[in-house]
Protein backbone atom coordinates (compact mmCIF):
# COMPACT_ATOMS: atom_id res chain seq x y z
CA UNK A 1 0.00 0.00 0.00
CA UNK A 2 3.09 2.10 0.27
CA UNK A 3 3.29 3.00 -3.92
CA UNK A 4 -0.26 3.54 -3.87
CA UNK A 5 -0.61 7.33 -5.42
CA UNK A 6 -4.71 9.05 -6.03
CA UNK A 7 -5.10 11.03 -8.83
CA UNK A 8 -7.85 13.10 -9.77
CA UNK A 9 -10.37 11.36 -12.59
CA UNK A 10 -11.48 14.51 -13.93
CA UNK A 11 -7.90 15.57 -15.21
CA UNK A 12 -7.04 11.98 -16.63
CA UNK A 13 -6.06 11.55 -20.31
CA UNK A 14 -7.53 9.54 -22.61
CA UNK A 15 -5.25 6.60 -22.15
CA UNK A 16 -6.00 6.25 -18.81
CA UNK A 17 -10.28 7.15 -19.32
CA UNK A 18 -9.93 4.06 -21.88
CA UNK A 19 -8.40 1.85 -18.96
CA UNK A 20 -10.94 2.86 -16.41
CA UNK A 21 -14.11 2.24 -19.02
CA UNK A 22 -12.87 -1.41 -19.88
CA UNK A 23 -12.45 -1.58 -15.51
CA UNK A 24 -15.83 -0.20 -15.61
CA UNK A 25 -17.43 -2.51 -18.43
CA UNK A 26 -15.70 -5.39 -16.79
CA UNK A 27 -17.43 -5.36 -14.00
CA UNK A 28 -21.11 -5.88 -15.50
CA UNK A 29 -23.55 -6.84 -14.32
CA UNK A 30 -22.69 -5.08 -10.75
CA UNK A 31 -21.18 -1.63 -12.03
CA UNK A 32 -23.90 0.00 -14.50
CA UNK A 33 -22.40 -0.46 -17.90
CA UNK A 34 -22.01 2.93 -19.90
CA UNK A 35 -21.63 1.70 -23.52
CA UNK A 36 -18.91 4.18 -24.27
CA UNK A 37 -15.92 6.53 -23.71
CA UNK A 38 -18.27 9.97 -23.92
CA UNK A 39 -20.68 8.32 -21.10
CA UNK A 40 -17.91 8.01 -18.96
CA UNK A 41 -16.94 11.35 -19.38
CA UNK A 42 -20.40 12.90 -18.84
CA UNK A 43 -20.38 11.09 -15.70
CA UNK A 44 -17.14 12.23 -14.15
CA UNK A 45 -18.22 15.90 -15.56
CA UNK A 46 -21.50 15.49 -13.26
CA UNK A 47 -19.64 13.64 -9.97
CA UNK A 48 -17.89 15.85 -7.18
CA UNK A 49 -15.26 13.07 -6.40
CA UNK A 50 -13.86 11.09 -8.91
CA UNK A 51 -10.23 9.31 -8.35
CA UNK A 52 -8.07 6.46 -9.70
CA UNK A 53 -5.42 4.86 -8.21
CA UNK A 54 -1.61 3.49 -9.56
CA UNK A 55 0.56 1.38 -7.88
CA UNK A 56 3.72 1.81 -9.11
CA UNK A 57 2.05 3.64 -12.13
CA UNK A 58 -0.16 0.72 -12.73
CA UNK A 59 -3.64 1.50 -12.18
CA UNK A 60 -5.74 -0.71 -10.27
CA UNK A 61 -8.71 0.94 -9.02
CA UNK A 62 -11.34 3.86 -9.80
CA UNK A 63 -14.05 5.38 -8.06
CA UNK A 64 -16.76 8.44 -9.13
CA UNK A 65 -19.34 9.91 -6.45
CA UNK A 66 -21.27 12.54 -5.76
CA UNK A 67 -22.91 15.02 -3.75
CA UNK A 68 -26.37 16.47 -3.43
CA UNK A 69 -27.95 18.40 -5.90
CA UNK A 70 -26.20 16.72 -9.08
CA UNK A 71 -27.59 16.35 -12.29
CA UNK A 72 -27.08 12.92 -12.23
CA UNK A 73 -30.05 11.01 -13.03
CA UNK A 74 -29.68 7.43 -11.60
CA UNK A 75 -32.76 5.99 -9.94
CA UNK A 76 -30.05 5.06 -7.37
CA UNK A 77 -28.86 8.60 -6.86
CA UNK A 78 -32.53 9.85 -6.85
CA UNK A 79 -32.84 7.48 -3.75
CA UNK A 80 -30.92 8.95 -1.47
CA UNK A 81 -31.25 12.71 -2.47
CA UNK A 82 -34.74 11.78 -1.75
CA UNK A 83 -33.95 10.65 1.48
CA UNK A 84 -31.31 13.44 2.42
CA UNK A 85 -30.51 16.94 2.53
CA UNK A 86 -26.65 16.49 2.23
CA UNK A 87 -25.00 13.14 1.35
CA UNK A 88 -22.20 11.27 -0.06
CA UNK A 89 -22.56 8.66 -2.62
CA UNK A 90 -20.48 6.37 -3.88
CA UNK A 91 -22.02 5.76 -7.42
CA UNK A 92 -19.16 2.92 -8.46
CA UNK A 93 -15.88 1.81 -7.05
CA UNK A 94 -14.00 -0.83 -9.63
CA UNK A 95 -11.00 -2.80 -8.22
CA UNK A 96 -8.61 -4.49 -11.23
CA UNK A 97 -8.77 -7.94 -10.18
CA UNK A 98 -4.90 -8.60 -9.64
CA UNK A 99 -5.69 -5.98 -6.76
CA UNK A 100 -8.51 -7.10 -5.05
CA UNK A 101 -8.45 -8.57 -1.62
CA UNK A 102 -5.51 -6.30 -0.75
CA UNK A 103 -6.94 -3.56 1.10
CA UNK A 104 -7.47 -0.99 -2.17
CA UNK A 105 -11.13 -0.82 -1.82
CA UNK A 106 -10.99 -0.26 2.39
CA UNK A 107 -8.27 1.91 1.21
CA UNK A 108 -10.70 4.21 -1.09
CA UNK A 109 -13.46 3.62 1.42
CA UNK A 110 -11.55 5.36 4.01
CA UNK A 111 -10.19 8.29 2.71
CA UNK A 112 -14.22 9.05 1.21
CA UNK A 113 -15.00 8.94 5.41
CA UNK A 114 -12.42 11.10 6.06
CA UNK A 115 -14.56 13.45 3.24
CA UNK A 116 -17.18 13.10 5.17
CA UNK A 117 -16.44 13.29 8.62
CA UNK A 118 -15.54 17.10 8.63
CA UNK A 119 -19.41 17.93 7.51
CA UNK A 120 -21.25 14.97 8.95
CA UNK A 121 -22.33 13.74 5.58
CA UNK A 122 -23.88 10.39 5.34
CA UNK A 123 -21.85 7.78 3.02
CA UNK A 124 -24.56 6.31 0.48
CA UNK A 125 -23.94 3.29 -1.66
CA UNK A 126 -25.85 0.56 -3.60
CA UNK A 127 -25.40 -2.79 -4.06
CA UNK A 128 -26.90 -5.87 -6.45
CA UNK A 129 -29.13 -8.42 -4.63
CA UNK A 130 -30.22 -9.25 -8.20
CA UNK A 131 -27.74 -10.37 -9.27
CA UNK A 132 -26.10 -10.63 -6.13
CA UNK A 133 -23.08 -9.26 -5.14
CA UNK A 134 -22.05 -11.30 -2.04
CA UNK A 135 -18.25 -9.86 -2.18
CA UNK A 136 -19.66 -6.39 -1.65
CA UNK A 137 -22.33 -6.96 0.36
CA UNK A 138 -20.02 -8.30 2.74
CA UNK A 139 -17.33 -5.30 2.46
CA UNK A 140 -20.15 -2.75 2.95
CA UNK A 141 -21.37 -4.12 5.96
CA UNK A 142 -17.28 -5.15 7.10
CA UNK A 143 -17.18 -1.33 6.58
CA UNK A 144 -19.57 -0.39 8.56
CA UNK A 145 -22.76 0.65 6.52
CA UNK A 146 -26.01 0.08 7.50
CA UNK A 147 -28.96 -1.96 5.07
CA UNK A 148 -31.91 0.71 4.59
CA UNK A 149 -33.67 -0.28 1.72
CA UNK A 150 -34.29 -2.58 -1.40
CA UNK A 151 -35.60 -1.65 -4.74
CA UNK A 152 -36.23 -3.98 -7.79
CA UNK A 153 -36.82 -2.94 -11.43
CA UNK A 154 -37.98 -6.52 -12.94
CA UNK A 155 -37.39 -9.85 -10.97
CA UNK A 156 -33.71 -10.05 -12.23
CA UNK A 157 -32.50 -6.67 -10.89
CA UNK A 158 -32.25 -5.59 -7.68
CA UNK A 159 -30.50 -3.49 -4.94
CA UNK A 160 -29.48 -2.88 -1.58
CA UNK A 161 -29.44 0.88 -0.32
CA UNK A 162 -26.93 1.04 2.52
CA UNK A 163 -26.04 4.26 4.15
CA UNK A 164 -23.75 4.60 7.13
CA UNK A 165 -23.82 7.75 9.09
CA UNK A 166 -20.60 9.67 10.36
Amino acid sequence: MNDIQIHDLKLAKSEILEQIFNINEGYNPFLGPLGNLDKLKELLKQSNYSIYLTNKEQICAFSVCFRENSEYKSKNYKFFENRFKKFFYIDRIGVVKTFKNKGIGTFIYKKISDICKKDKLPICAEVNIAPKNDESIKFHEKMGFKKISEAYSNPNYGVRYYEKCM
